[in-house]
């Protein structure tokens, strides 16, 4: 029988292998400026990682932390090297984002280098509080031998598959029929609210 499990650890423990003999200017932003000296999982590591792998708001905050460790410690395991400086940022406001970079910090470095500064994110015409973690890659090994540990005890299709039942269970719930639509944006300031239209009482 094949061992999905065990290709997915030989898997990134092949790529690790790689990145680590071939280190180059890594930055998980596409055409962003950078040198090999660094990991760049900056600007907003989160928000980019979510667009290329959907980790819903209504999953539990549980998994969606764990989510959100493997792919920042994936980036990390396949495409930096030890002594690389690490750099990751995100929302000061969202545990989720606390939670997830800081445990990928303490996986990848040693937790006394790890330096936190506080800084913004500009969400439009508004600075959002921010941080950002910096600290020296020391522990690439034991960060590849964590991941393969996780995808053996839960591998991340069945995470994935939890974080789609969830989203399926939240579009159970949500208001059905003709008047679903005007309910659901009853709680936004539209130009019918403001003007006194609407069906919202």
């Amino acid at each position: 029988m094949f061992n999905l499990a065990g290709a997915a650890s030989s898997l990134i423990a092949g790529l690790a292998l790689v990145a680590s003999l071939d280190a180059h200017a890594v930055a998980l932003r596409l055409n962003k400026a950078t040198d090999d000296s660094v990991c760049d999982l900056t600007h907003d590591t989160n928000y980019v990682l979510g667009q290329r792998t959907l980790v819903p708001a209504v999953a539990s905050s549980k998994d969606q932390i764990d989510a959100f460790f493997r792919l920042a410690g994936e980036f990390v395991a396949t495409k930096c090297r030890n002594g690389q400086m690490l750099m990751l940022q995100g929302s000061s406001s969202l545990n989720t984002d606390v939670r997830s970079l800081t445990a990928v910090a303490e996986a990848s470095c040693a937790i006394a280098s790890i330096t936190r500064t506080e800084t913004t994110i500009a969400y439009g015409d508004r600075a959002l509080p921010a941080f950002e973690l910096r600290c020296t890659i020391l522990k690439h090994d034991e960060l590849v031998s964590k991941l393969n540990e996780l995808e053996k005890t839960d591998p991340m299709e069945s995470l994935k598959a939890r974080m789609a039942e969830a989203v399926r269970k939240a579009e159970g719930s949500a208001p059905t029929g003709p008047n679903a639509a005007s309910k659901k944006d009853c709680g936004k300031v539209t130009l019918a609210t403001i003007l006194g239209g609407g069906s919202c009482k």
